[in-house]
């Protein structure tokens, strides 16, 4: 693993696997992604991710 880098990123869910994704594909070097375990099996993983209407 490198010991230096422009950006690290704290945290593989959703957001962090995506502001990745998009600094890469902006074309930034040197970003590191650290998780304590798999990538996008944390908390992210584990919610339903649905999207309801509420009514009043």
């Amino acid at each position: 693993m490198k010991d230096v880098a422009k950006v690290v990123i704290i945290g593989g869910g959703i957001t962090g696997c995506s502001i990745a994704y998009h600094l890469t594909a902006m074309g930034w070097k040197d970003v590191i992604l650290l998780d304590k375990g798999e990538l996008t099996s944390g908390a992210t993983f584990h919610a339903a991710g649905l999207v309801g209407q509420l009514r009043s």
